[in-house]
């Protein structure tokens, strides 16, 4: 399947996330192969050539590559992939704006906060939507994905940063073309 290629600039910074858009939605076959493309052309951007044999998968199926300075994260929905590289560890996730939520708003809500009183906090700046993508972001630039639990991300008021277990990565979270996008990124020191 060819996929329409572009860049997306992060929002007040001077870098950008690669973005496939696909023509219909992928078989699994199809999606692995666009991820593996995706990530060969990340690294090439950032000036490291990779071929697809050298890139491996983690437990979770996680393009990743071994003995490399670099760190990139990858997500997909629906039509729309994209990926982030960069030298700290570093998360992405995209998801449709209007994305039906196949539970209850208070069972999400329950799931992804460790209080009602953060529930509240969080969602008089950003939808669940939005935060859903931000804790998503920082859980992949922790390396631990879903499995970290949403509850344990909390997202400053401004959207520019998140702590998960005393750890704090920068966080761009921004709209795009009907899309909520957010890029996280561990902080040295």
């Amino acid at each position: 399947m060819e996929a329409v290629w572009s860049w997306w600039s992060i929002p007040s910074t001077e870098r950008r996330v690669l973005v496939a858009h696909l023509p219909q939605p992928p078989t699994r076959a199809e999606q692995r192969a666009l991820s593996d493309s995706l990530t060969c052309r990340l690294f090439a951007d950032a000036g490291q050539m990779v071929a697809a044999d050298d890139i491996g998968r983690t437990i979770y199926g996680k393009p990743q590559l071994r003995d490399s300075p670099l760190h990139h994260s990858i997500s997909n929905t629906g039509l729309l992939s994209l990926g982030v590289v960069g030298p700290d560890p570093i998360g992405i996730d995209v998801e449709a704006l209007d994305r039906p939520l196949r539970v209850a708003s208070e069972l999400l809500k329950r799931r992804m906060f460790a209080s009602a009183a953060d529930a509240t906090a969080c969602l008089q700046h950003w939808t669940l939507i939005q935060a859903w993508t931000a804790k998503e972001a920082v859980l992949k630039a922790a390396g631990l994905g879903l499995g970290g639990g949403l509850a344990n991300v909390n997202i400053a008021p401004d959207g520019a940063a998140a702590w998960l277990h005393g750890s704090r990565y920068s966080l761009s979270l921004w709209t795009q073309e009907g899309f909520s996008v957010a890029v996280a990124e561990g902080i040295r020191g």
